[in-house]
């Protein structure tokens, strides 16, 4: 299926992002996004606003709140990670939250239906590793709780 304009323009703004230069002599491409991300507790937070421009799109074309959900994350996901520093601008390099919700949005245009039964599978996993994450988090406390009770009594 031939790309519409939109489409095309998705995808390019997308790339500005998040792959528009690479390092001389490696494979490994990144955009604007890493770059303003440098600057000290504003720029994840900018590229954040901007990125949610594919978000946008997608409600305009009345997305599933599935792939909306999927969508937010990855910029959630960019925006977070992205505003530790250093660690920050490397993920950013290699999460490309926008060109992952550029791809999103360009799938929705093509197959609605395919999309939004692929981003609540997509949702489904991430619950599942909350809730696995929280799991680990109530055993690690409980265990924690248990050893400083027997060197109290101890």
């Amino acid at each position: 299926m031939p790309q519409n304009k939109n489409t095309s323009s998705h995808k390019h703004f997308a790339e500005l992002l998040d792959s528009r230069f690479r390092i001389p002599k490696t494979n490994i491409h990144f955009g604007i996004d890493p770059i303003v991300g440098l600057i000290p507790g504003a720029g994840d937070v900018l590229t954040g606003g901007v990125s949610l421009y594919f978000l946008i799109k997608a409600a305009l074309l009345q997305a599933n709140a599935s792939v909306l959900t999927r969508m937010f994350m990855n910029i959630l996901m960019d925006v977070l990670v992205g505003s530790i520093p250093i660690l920050g601008e490397a993920f950013d390099v290699y999460w490309k939250a926008n060109l992952r919700n550029a791809r999103i949005l360009e799938e929705l245009q093509q197959h609605p239906q395919k999309t939004t039964s692929e981003s609540r599978l997509w949702i489904w996993f991430v619950v599942a590793q909350f809730i696995a994450i929280l799991i680990a988090i109530i055993l690690l406390i409980g265990w924690l709780i248990a050893e400083a009770i027997g060197l109290l009594i101890t």
